[in-house]
C-alpha cells in the first residue's frame, strides 16, 4: 500500500453543531440516569445514537462536521446498529423490584 500524504487541516469537517445536538441529548439521558430512571435513560441514549445516524444520513460531509468518522454508509450502519441494540436491551431487561 502506497503512503498517502496527510490532508491539510482545512480539509477536515469541523462543524460542531450536529455533534453538539447529539451530546445535549446524551446529557439529558445522563440526568435521567442520575434520577434513577435507567430505562428512560437507556432509550434516550438509543434515541441520541439514532439521531446521530439520521443527521449523518441527511447532512453532507461538510455540514455533518464532527459526526463524520468513516464513509457515510459505515457511520450510518454502525450508529443504527448501536441504537437498535441499546433500545432492544433497554426494553428486554426486566425492571428491578
Amino acid at each position: 500500500m502506497a503512503d498517502r500524504r496527510d490532508l491539510p487541516a482545512e480539509e477536515f469537517p469541523s462543524n460542531p453543531w450536529p455533534l453538539a445536538v447529539v451530546l445535549v441529548a446524551l446529557t439529558v439521558a445522563l440526568v435521567l440516569l442520575g434520577l434513577g430512571r435507567w430505562r428512560s435513560a437507556s432509550l434516550m441514549i438509543a434515541g441520541a445514537t439514532g439521531l446521530a445516524a439520521l443527521l449523518r444520513v441527511v447532512l453532507g460531509a461538510r455540514t455533518a462536521g464532527l459526526l463524520v468518522v468513516r464513509r457515510r454508509w459505515i457511520d450510518v450502519a454502525v450508529l443504527t446498529l448501536l441504537a437498535l441494540g441499546i433500545a432492544a436491551l433497554a426494553l428486554l431487561v426486566p425492571p428491578l423490584r
